[in-house]
């Protein structure tokens, strides 16, 4: 009796074990994930960049030919062909200019008002002309000759294969010949500065400096008589200065009046 109690029990749970599992509801929580449909998804276009590059700053400056006489010619940049200069015709940054033998010139550079002289046999670029620390700020190139500069405020450079020239609100004469190197600087007023890799002199009215065989003077000197000169004959705007000179240099008297200058022929540029 217990043996067939025994079977029949053992029999039962083996039969309710072997049955499936019942399914469970679907789940009606909220939150509950669920089976989005598929959808394809397009890459958006790559950006491109502007097509246009915006133009550079510029500094508003510019320098044209105020005065021309005789032999003068220039051109935009040195690898184009020179063309008379003519008046009122701007010279572009990057732009050469020469003098004949009996050649003379004059730029002004505006905003500021400054004026560079051009003398004879003068040879020239024009590399720079912006704003330094919200200041008008120039750079030339002198390849041969000489030039005078009446700054108007800011700050001018002369270079040459010698060295370097700089003035700063004042006035200033640079020369220099190719053929031996020799490199003057004079400054008729304010402040004056020549330098090169020998060394650097500071200028003040009345004083000048050399550059000789590559090395520059030890102090400044007196500018001469003949220097003076030079001043009067190709800067007639400097009657109208004389008062800007020092009193204790006795500049303004060694500069004597003008006198009309002979009229000549011009000769061509080879």
């Amino acid at each position: 009796m217990n043996t067939r109690l025994t079977l029949l029990l053992t029999f039962s749970l083996l039969w309710t074990s072997c049955q499936p599992a019942p399914t469970p509801p679907p789940s009606t929580a909220t939150g509950a994930a669920t089976e989005q449909p598929t959808r394809t998804l397009t890459a958006a276009p790559p950006a491109t960049a502007s097509a246009t590059a915006s133009p550079a700053p510029t500094s508003g400056r510019s320098a044209a030919f105020t005065s021309v006489e005789n032999a003068v010619e220039s051109r935009p940049a040195e690898t184009d062909a020179y063309a008379p200069a003519s008046v009122g015709v701007t010279f572009p940054i990057g732009g050469q200019a020469r003098t004949g033998e009996d050649g003379r010139a004059r730029l002004d550079l505006s905003p500021d008002g400054t004026i560079i002289r051009i003398v004879p046999n003068t040879i020239f670029t024009l590399p720079a002309l912006e704003e330094k620390d919200d200041a008008p700020f120039t750079k030339i190139k002198l390849f041969i000759g000489q030039i005078f500069i009446i700054l108007s405020g800011g700050e001018l450079e002369v270079e040459t294969p010698s060295g370097v020239a700089a003035v700063r609100g004042s006035m200033m004469g640079v020369s220099y010949d190719p053929a031996d190197g020799t490199m003057t600087a004079t400054c008729l007023e304010g402040h004056c500065n020549l330098r090169n890799e020998s060394g650097s002199l500071d200028l003040t009215a009345g004083q000048a400096a050399d550059i000789r065989g590559g090395i520059i003077s030890r102090e400044p000197r007196a500018i001469t008589d003949a220097e003076l000169g030079d001043w009067f004959e190709f800067t007639p705007e400097l009657d109208g200065l004389r008062d800007r000179l020092p009193e204790s240099l006795n500049l303004r008297d060694r500069i004597p009046t003008r006198e009309p200058r002979p009229t000549r022929r011009p000769k061509p540029l080879p």
